[in-house]
Order: C-alpha cells, then structure tokens, then sequence
C-alpha cells in the first residue's frame, strides 16, 4: 500500500494547485486468466480479444475528462489498457514500477477453487483482507487495487480518487462500468473477480453513537465545530455506554477529532480493547454564527436562523453553516469506506448531534426528527455498495432514567430557552 500511495501523492506535488487532483484508477482489460479466474500477481499475462476491447471502451470514456498523464504498471497487461487511454487522450505514457501488481505468492496460477482447496490459511486471508500467513509467499494482502480501496472490482473497471492537496486522499467512486458494452455492460452478468473472488458482500452494522453530555449541551449552547470536553456527567455517561457495546462484538471504533466525541471513543475503546481510529469526516457539522449561542439568543439576532432550524429546513446563507448535503456526503464517505473495510462485521461511530440529524434528514426526508441525545445509539445497515438504511434511531435504553434532582436541575438551568 505505501508503494502505491507514494504514487498518488506525487500525483497531487506534480500538479501547481492548492485544489485536489483527480485520479482514475482504472483496472487493466481481461485476460484469459481473469476468464479462467486464476490469481495472476507477477506474472505477465497480456489482454485477450475482450480485454482489448475493454482497454478502448475505457480510453474512449476517458477522452472527456482532459487527461493531462497516463501512469501504468510495467506488466503487460496494464501497458496495453494505458497505451490505448493515453494514445485516445494524447497524454504522456509514464511506466512506474511502483504500480507493478501485488506479488500473490502460493495463490499466483491457480483458481479460487484451488487456493481454497490446498491453501486455506492464504485462502482466508485473502477473503477477511487480513495478512497473508509467511508460507503463502505473498507480499501485503491483496491485489493492488483491493489494497487501495478495500473491495475487489472488475476488470476495465473504473474508480476515482481525490488527491491532495497534501497527503490526504478519499475515494470518490468504486467499480464504475457503465462504459462496458455487450451483455458485461448491459449487467447480464458480473465480471468473474468481483464476485467470486472472495469479496465478502455481507452489509455492515454500524452503530452511530453520539458523544457525552458537555457543559454547553447542558447551557443548550450550539456547539459545532466549538472543541468543548466531556462534563463529569458526559464522562459517566461514556462509561455506560461503553459497558453497553461490551456485548456487540465490534470490530472497529472510528470517532470525529473533536475531543467531546474523542473522549467517549477513548473510554469505549479502552473497554472494548479495539485501538480508536480517528476520521476527520466525521467531525460535528460547522454551525457558523450558531456556534457559542443558546436558541433564546438566536431568537433576539438570527431569528431566520433558529426559525429555519425548528422547521428542518436549510439554514440560510447568513447562518455561515456547512450545507447540510455536503455533512451528508462526507459522512456517508466515511460509512462507505468503513463497510467496505468489516463487511458483515458490527462497528461503532462516535459522532455529533448535528451531523447525526443530517444524516436522519436524509433518510426520512419531509417528517420531523429528534435531534438524538447524548450518548444515545442509532443502528443503521451499509451496503453491500453504497447504500444504507436505518434500522433503529436514538435509542437510549442503555441509560438509567434521571433521578428528580436532576431533572429539577436541568430545568433551572434551561429555564427561558426556546424550544429546540
């Protein structure tokens, strides 16, 4: 993978812009081992008569794009696919070793069949996109293009990226093959690496959970992107709710870098014994001039704003807010990555009220929602692809119900406050 990154990012240095550099990743054309579904690797098989084709029908959906470079691995097979794409672009053909095909040890000549038959350890790592074992003879854990994105995809597919500016990149599309022509690109069928070679299509249960309590929950402040700590109470209220994901069998606990949300993914995580992954995808939605106001003062200077938060509308341009689509897009990135990363498996998000409503929006598009309480679970179902539906919403029977003392206390503090 670092082999492959280091490309990508030279990529982005290349280009004199502050802007992201789009790169297609583009799987080279069939071959007859990929019709016999033999693992390749290392070892140069060229294009059949498919294959070629294919090599033309993605250079002819490329020539629209202005594809100013063409880089390939030097195996023969990925220098036909580029020198039809660069010859139908009139772009320059570079041959980097570095995008040179995954070296498959044991697996490389024989059939799916086979690597299951006679070497199931390499057969099982392959499948769960976990390391090889050290007698399987193989580098990494996967082909090139499943290391990237995490999936396997079709032959002449095509997916994009988005580079830079830096070393940040996200995955924009996978698999695309409308370009295919005959009975592959009418969908008659699939092509034979991206559905029976160990790509595991089971969804992912992903439970979105929302941080601790903060004291500007508790002053019914707007936070957004404001990086406020856990209270004593939100700090308890981690506790309980990590005690409550002991038994979901998690595999993964990724959270936004705000230290509220951060602080709940570290007492989870600890509990669990699964390392935290930080995403900055996920991070709360930026309120604009929300942010540090309670709804009673928005109310007295922004009364179109909190009018327009109460109906579940689009805040309007003088709110300075991020558009509630692009907290949709980037979020559903994230889901998108994360299911193709534990399919069939059970992980946890630890995020924002905000950026949860979002998301809730989106799902029931006209009806009213509940902006979800701190610390409470929503369980949603991501893919196979890039699809999800919600399966329960804002559930907090893990809590105990709030003693009379603290109920009285929550209302003297809020006491004034507008309904939100």
């Amino acid at each position: 993978q670092a082999c492959q990154y280091s490309v990508l990012f030279e990529f982005s240095r290349a280009m004199p812009t502050r802007e992201p550099t789009t790169v297609f990743f583009c799987r080279h054309g069939e071959t007859d081992w990929n019709l016999g579904k033999r693992f390749q690797g290392h070892i140069d098989i060229p294009l059949n008569e498919a294959g070629g084709r294919q090599a033309q029908q993605i250079a002819d959906t490329l020539k629209q794009h202005q594809i100013v470079a063409v880089w390939s691995s030097p195996l023969t097979r990925a220098r036909n696919t580029a020198a039809a794409i660069a010859a139908s672009s009139n772009a320059v053909l570079c041959v980097d070793n570095r995008l040179l095909e995954r070296e498959l040890g044991v697996m490389q000549g024989c059939t799916a069949y086979e690597v299951r038959g006679k070497h199931p350890k390499a057969w099982a790592a392959w499948k769960t996109q976990t390391p090889f074992p050290k007698d399987a003879g193989a580098q990494g854990h996967g082909a090139a293009l499943r290391s990237v994105l995490l999936r396997a995809v079709g032959t002449a597919s095509i997916s994009v990226l988005s580079v830079g500016p830096g070393r940040a990149w996200r995955v924009v599309q996978v698999g695309y093959e409308a370009h295919l022509r005959g009975l592959r690109g009418m969908g008659f069928f699939k092509d034979s690496d991206s559905n029976e070679w160990g790509e595991d299509m089971a969804a992912t249960t992903v439970l979105l959970c929302r941080h601790g309590e903060t004291d500007w929950n508790l002053d019914r402040r707007f936070q957004g992107m404001v990086d406020m700590p856990l209270n004593s109470l939100g700090r308890k209220q981690a506790v309980m709710i990590a005690q409550s994901l002991e038994n979901k069998s998690l595999s993964a606990v990724w959270t936004s870098p705000l230290q509220r949300a951060r602080e709940t993914g570290g007492i989870i995580s600890d509990k669990i014994g699964i390392e935290l992954q930080v995403e900055d995808r996920l991070r709360e939605r930026n309120l604009g001039v929300m942010q540090g106001r309670n709804p009673t003062q928005l109310r007295e200077e922004f009364p179109s704003i909190i009018d327009a938060w109460i109906a579940q509308i689009e805040l309007p341009p003088e709110a300075q807010a991020e558009p509630a689509s692009e907290v949709v897009e980037r979020i559903e990135s994230a889901l998108f990555d994360l299911a193709a990363a534990y399919p069939g498996k059970t992980v946890a998000l630890i995020l924002h009220g905000a950026s949860i409503r979002c998301l809730l929006k989106r799902a029931v598009g006209n009806a009213r929602i509940t902006t979800p309480k701190n610390v409470s679970m929503t369980t949603m179902v991501v893919g196979p692809g890039r699809k999800w539906r919600l399966v329960q919403v804002a559930d907090v029977s893990h809590m105990p119900k709030p003693t009379k003392e603290e109920l009285l206390h929550r209302l003297k503090i809020t006491s004034g406050s507008a309904k939100l």
